[in-house]
């Protein structure tokens, strides 16, 4: 082989090298196919989510922490049907006794196998006879969710008497606190109005404060 032939070959082999290492550089940075799972695992992980200050939820902080809760309704199904049958419409009785200072009822529910509620879906409640579909843009504030999660000062309930459920009409208030103080029964009546199968109501619950020296109480006839 003669020195000519050899240095021919030594520059096509540094070519083929060359090329070789620059589509290796690509293919690393477009596919990070030379990292190790664990590397991009950590990777993913680095999510930053700013912290939740007290102020920006006081009363779910305050629902959170009121000593007595009750749950009205759990993991509870339904849907209108199009001849306005409710399917999974819930109706109890409760017995109350003494005095009730603050109360708050939390609402959790979703449409379509897991999906918040539309401006098509609403929840209904009652209690004693009184109530209706609950306005959503009235809830208090309260941390973001997957689901429709409503809260709500007993005080002070908003909503609409029929569907089509629509937060442009004229809100009806019932004050639910009075209602649990100065009666000695509780009718409770809720379903999920929803055209579409695939609608949950995951949790309906009261919790509660009594009066100074009285022993309140909502206990399930």
């Amino acid at each position: 082989m003669d020195q000519k032939n050899f240095s021919q070959i030594i520059k096509e082999a540094l070519i083929l090298v060359t090329i070789g290492v620059i589509a290796l550089i690509v293919l690393n940075w477009t596919t990070d196919i030379f990292r190790t799972p664990r590397e991009k695992i950590i990777e993913k992980e680095v999510i930053v989510v700013p912290p939740t200050k007290p102020s920006e939820f006081p009363d779910y902080g305050a629902y959170k922490s009121l000593p007595n809760k009750i749950s009205l309704v759990k993991d509870n199904p339904g849907f209108v049907t199009k001849n306005y049958k409710k399917i999974g419409e819930v109706n109890k009785n409760y017995s109350l006794t003494g005095k009730f200072r603050r109360a708050y009822i939390f609402i959790d529910a979703s449409v379509d196998d897991g999906r918040p509620l539309t401006a098509y879906d609403s929840i209904y409640v009652e209690i004693n006879h009184k109530g209706g579909h609950l306005l959503r843009n009235k809830s208090l504030p309260i941390l973001p969710s997957d689901t429709t999660k409503l809260l709500y000062d007993m005080r002070e309930i908003p909503y609409i008497e029929s569907i089509p459920y629509s937060e442009n009409k004229q809100p009806l208030f019932i004050d639910w606190l009075t209602e649990l103080s100065s009666k000695e029964t509780m009718s409770f009546y809720s379903f999920l109005s929803s055209w579409r199968m695939g609608g949950l109501i995951k949790e309906i619950s009261i919790a509660f404060e009594c009066e100074e020296n009285s022993e309140c109480n909502i206990i399930l006839k």
